[in-house]
């Protein structure tokens, strides 16, 4: 889980909107590792999912048919200190959430 589309290889990479339910079934499918880097997106997907992420910037490379969901904000804050600090409460107008592939 991510909470930006970040491609960390030259290659083909898909992305595509999900709905929630869709958000739901693809975490409760499998393991889940945690790259949110952010006290607020953490919280709104406890909130809005019901799963904990803990936080990590720990760098991964996606390997081709590795999946990512990512959830992030559909603008940038002008203040990027607030999201850092937890001082910036989501909401589902403030998310978009897509699924991330690598397809080679």
């Amino acid at each position: 889980v991510l909470n930006s589309a970040v491609v960390t290889d030259f290659g083909s990479y898909s992305y595509e909107p999900l709905t929630i339910d869709a958000v739901r079934a693809w975490l409760h499918a499998g393991p889940v590792i945690s790259q949110v880097g952010y006290q607020s997106t953490a919280d709104w997907i406890e909130s809005r999912l019901g799963i904990r992420l803990p936080l990590s910037r720990d760098a991964r490379r996606m390997q081709p048919g590795d999946e990512a969901l990512v959830v992030r904000l559909r603008y940038r804050l002008d203040d990027p200190a607030r999201k850092a600090g937890g001082g910036v409460a989501l909401t589902d107008e403030d998310v978009e959430i897509g699924l991330l592939r690598r397809i080679s």
